[in-house]
C-alpha cells in the first residue's frame, strides 16, 4: 500500500484478557481467540474469542497501546478527490 492508495487499510482492536490497553493489528483476529502481530510492533498478543465481528473496533472509550496508536496514526489513508 503506498501513501496515496485508495484503499483503507483494515485494523482490528484487541483486548488481550487482564490487560487494560486495546492494541491495533492488520490481521483478521481468529474467531476462537489466539495471538495477532500488533501494530506496535512489539511481542504478539492474545485477541479473545469473539461472537460479534464489532468486538474488534476501536474503544475510544479504553486505553491505547502507545506503540499501537502510534503505528496506526502513521497508517496511509486514501486522499480525498477535489473538484477543481
Amino acid at each position: 500500500m503506498t501513501e496515496h492508495s485508495t484503499e483503507r487499510p483494515s485494523v482490528y482492536w484487541v483486548k488481550p484478557e487482564g490487560e487494560p490497553n486495546q492494541h491495533a493489528t492488520m490481521d483478521i483476529p481468529p474467531s476462537r481467540g489466539g495471538p495477532v502481530e500488533p501494530l506496535g510492533r512489539h511481542a504478539s498478543v492474545d485477541a479473545p474469542p469473539a461472537a460479534d465481528p464489532r468486538q474488534y473496533q476501536m474503544a475510544h472509550n479504553r486505553p491505547f497501546c502507545e506503540e499501537c496508536f502510534t503505528a496506526y496514526l502513521k497508517l496511509p489513508t486514501a486522499r480525498p478527490t477535489w473538484k477543481h
